[in-house]
């Protein structure tokens, strides 16, 4: 039981987590699109406007399950009690058509809610995504139900008066908060959010006076896609990922042992192959004085490692004479992490030349003044690397 699961849940925290989730919803702004945080939020948002946006349906159950098979929304028309079957996607997804002809067969195998649905008529299969794979359109045409499959886009945009949801011609209010605008402050926001009751163990763990930054990190790590917090059976460990196996991707992970605090961020790394995205997990050893975890710290030292972070190994050099298999440092000095990081790797040169100034090959002689530049001149704030972090998080999930 390496990380808490909600199984694991008492009764109040299970209350404690629904008034979390409901406190926590939230859009987020990457990649130019404002988009819900997660498919849930999403579905949240479908079920809580429901009759606005289909008043001619009725909801009849969310989330219904039958042999293993489990769609989103199950409805039928108020006119004549035709089934519908909606389908939410928070992002494109290729095997839409295949997952609703297995909710249309099971359904009407079991012909449940008979005095709310006519099973005398078709089906009808709805699914709403932001996009759709080619592949979609290629297998409704090779479907006998053809007929019965719609395909609706739906798009969130921002507004003076807030984000809007914007489906088939029409548009509704999304009242949940946006991340991640430019130029947006959100601080008002981060304070007033209940954690989670695993979240709020971990965070009782550790010293009072970091409490407010731990909050703050955190906030800028949930509003990231596809991301999942995952605490410790012992609430020393927290981490933030697509899961906990080797091959899940990570962002960033918290440990408070009694060796010290520490954060532990997924960046990019040397690596002497062709893996089109080379990361690793580095440590953080800040200067003498600096707060853990706000943004304005000061980073002395980047730690590559898939442990913990033992002090005595430190170099007193600028550059540890220490190794990875990959040719990564074990302890880098912060102003020179990005020099030390691209040494050999053509591949990580392009993905930091990618991710810090948005270019790709072939770059021409102002790119790499400016990476010549940036070299030199690594920052040393944690907040830039939280930043980098993230960036590279969103580059790897897409």
């Amino acid at each position: 039981m390496p990380y808490l699961k909600s199984k694991h849940l008492t009764t109040n925290s299970k209350r404690r987590n629904e008034e979390s989730d409901k406190a926590n919803r939230k859009l987020i702004y990457i990649g130019g699109e404002i988009r819900f945080q997660s498919e849930q939020y999403l579905e949240d948002y479908i079920e809580a406007y429901f009759d606005t946006i289909f008043p001619e349906l009725v909801l009849i159950k969310r989330q219904y399950s039958l042999k293993m098979q489990r769609c989103d929304l199950l409805c039928c028309s108020k006119l004549d009690k035709q089934a519908i079957i909606i389908e939410l996607k928070n992002e494109e997804d290729r095997g839409l058509v295949s997952q609703l002809l297995r909710y249309r067969k099971i359904i009407l195998q079991n012909q449940s809610f008979g005095d709310q649905i006519d099973y005398s008529l078709p089906i009808k299969l709805i699914a709403i995504a932001p996009t759709f794979h080619e592949d979609n359109y290629t297998d409704k045409e090779a479907s006998k139900f053809e007929d019965d499959i719609y395909f609706w886009k739906f798009h969130v945009e921002y507004e003076t008066t807030g984000a809007k949801f914007q489906l088939e011609g029409k548009n509704y209010d999304i009242l949940y908060p946006v991340f991640g605008l430019p130029g947006s402050l959100q601080n008002e926001d981060l304070q007033s959010k209940l954690l989670p009751a695993f979240t709020h163990n971990f965070k009782s763990n550790l010293p009072v006076d970091i409490h407010q930054n731990f909050r703050i990190i955190r906030e800028l790590f949930m509003a990231q896609p596809k991301i999942k917090e995952m605490v410790s059976p012992t609430y020393r460990k927290i981490l933030y990922g697509t899961g906990e196996g080797e091959n899940h991707k990570k962002l960033a992970e918290i440990t408070n042992t009694s060796k010290g605090i520490w954060l532990f961020l997924w960046l990019p790394t040397t690596v002497k192959t062709k893996i089109k995205i080379p990361v690793a997990r580095f440590g953080f050893v800040l200067a003498a004085n600096n707060s853990h975890f706000a943004q304005d710290s000061v980073v002395e030292w980047l730690v590559c490692t898939k442990t913990t972070i033992n002090l005595e190994d430190q170099s007193n050099n600028k550059i540890c004479l220490s190794f990875d298999r990959h040719g990564m440092a074990k302890w880098t000095s912060a102003n020179i992490y990005l020099s030390q990081a691209s040494i050999g790797s053509i591949n990580t040169l392009d993905l930091f030349i990618y991710l810090l100034k948005g270019a790709t090959r072939p770059f021409d002689d102002s790119i790499w003044e400016w990476w010549r530049s940036q070299e030199k001149n690594t920052p040393t704030n944690l907040g830039w690397y939280i930043d980098l972090a993230i960036k590279t998080w969103n580059y790897r999930i897409k």
